[in-house]
């Protein structure tokens, strides 16, 4: 059976995409916070906040933030 739970951690999904290939795994919090590995980015990332929010996953804060350290380990290289 096809799932996109791993080991208890979540993988990306055709609606909820996080980094750099199928490999990433990690797990959304209450209110927003989320945190993931990403091996082939060698990347560990964590977000909470002090304010919950009402979203289960991709929330704004959060993603801008993960966006800006892709883009950062992009301009490394």
């Amino acid at each position: 059976m096809n799932t996109i739970f791993s080991l208890g951690y979540i993988k990306p999904f055709e609606t909820f995409s996080f980094g750099s290939s199928s490999r990433a795994y990690g797990t959304p919090g209450a209110g927003g916070s989320f945190g993931f590995a990403d091996p082939d980015a060698e990347l560990s990332f964590a977000y909470v906040m002090n304010k919950c929010g009402f979203y289960l996953w991709d929330d704004p804060r959060e993603v801008a933030l993960r966006e800006a350290t892709y883009r950062c380990i992009k301009n490394m290289f």
